[in-house]
């Protein structure tokens, strides 16, 4: 029997997106895929169209909710109870390669892999990127998981670049995810795929690197990561980095992986600062006045700000590291705001 891989996809409010996912997974062409759809008490006529599409093609699996639990718990939830061995991730706002899970799906039969780590294209209005996994291509196992792919997942480092954590760019082997227990933590979204996909690399016996792509993803202001840019609150943010760290730092196992935790959490610290440093409304004294409240005294900033690596920082990273480090917030601010308005004359 061949082994099943579902395709887990929390919907909500997404009508108008829908069909063009809907039909990009109609157009799959392997017959052991499961398009597990999770209608997240959505209000609008998601149900109705995923129904829809549930009579045209046997491979469309309706699971409805009455009430609205969240994109992560109804992930969860869609981890349970699909009915794949392997089990990948979408979002109901983009849509999938064409043929590219076909071709995943013989790689992962070949490979017998527990994680396959592929490409994918964002989308940026008119402009498509596409990215491919910091890894050469193949097959890794042992050491070479631990040494060569793990650390990366934590962050970057000079030379290496972070792998990035989106779920929908893996496939996972369903039954680790399940008999360890593996979940997914809402305080720090958007960033708790990271977690789960740490989790996942160190339980892995064989993980193979693709350059397939077999997801595309539109960067939309209507995003988790977005509307928590847009509607910005800096105390907030900085509990879920922290929070971040701290979870992440509970499962290194050396110094290389904390390292790279820290750098990475250099690239939200400065995040953080130019988010603060475009409200508008905000004069430049309150700006610093926000950051010396967030950092001044904080034990695990000074932790993260010490174990980051100025090797490893590009110019405007080490320079935001610097200025928190030695407390030169009117200094940071002043020249964020500089660089933000000479972006906006543009």
């Amino acid at each position: 029997m061949n082994q099943i891989i579902s395709i887990v996809t929390t919907i909500y409010k997404a009508e108008k997106d829908l069909p063009r996912l809907l039909d990009s997974m109609m157009a799959l062409k392997c017959p052991d895929l499961e398009f597990f759809l999770i209608d997240n008490g959505s209000p609008d006529r998601c149900g109705e169209i995923c129904a829809e599409y549930a009579k045209k093609d046997s491979r469309f699996f309706l699971y409805s909710l009455k009430d609205n639990i969240g994109y992560i718990r109804a992930r969860m939830l869609g981890i349970k109870e699909c009915h794949g061995d392997y089990v990948g991730f979408c979002d109901s706002d983009d849509y999938l390669e064409p043929g590219g899970y076909d071709k995943a799906v013989q790689i992962i039969r070949e490979e017998d892999c527990d994680l396959y780590i592929t490409a994918h294209k964002t989308h940026f209005g008119d402009y498509i990127q596409l990215n491919i996994p910091p890894f050469k291509r193949g097959r890794y196992e042992g050491d070479a998981i631990i040494n060569g792919i793990l650390p990366q997942a934590f962050g970057f480092m000079k030379g290496r670049e972070r792998l990035h954590g989106f779920m929908w760019k893996q496939i996972y082997r369903r039954d680790i995810l399940l008999n360890n227990r593996f979940t997914l933590i809402e305080d720090i979204k958007p960033w708790e795929d990271q977690i789960i996909n740490i989790d996942m690399i160190q339980h892995s016996e064989r993980v193979f690197v693709d350059d397939t792509v077999i997801y595309n993803y539109f960067a939309n202001s209507g995003s988790v990561t977005s509307s928590m840019i847009n509607d910005f609150d800096v105390n907030d943010f900085w509990r879920r980095v922290k929070l971040l760290y701290v979870e992440k730092s509970k499962r290194a196992h050396s110094r290389v992986e904390m390292r790279a935790n820290a750098n990475a959490s250099i690239y939200l610290m400065d995040l953080m600062v130019v988010n603060l440093c475009k409200n508008k409304s905000l004069a430049s004294s309150s700006v610093v006045a926000s950051l010396k409240n967030v950092f001044l005294g904080d034990t695990l900033a000074n932790e993260i700000l010490s174990l980051a690596h100025n090797s490893d920082l590009n110019y405007r990273l080490l320079f935001v590291k610097c200025c928190l480090q030695f407390r030169r917030y009117g200094l940071l601010v002043n020249v964020v705001r500089q660089k933000l308005r000479k972006v906006m004359s543009v």
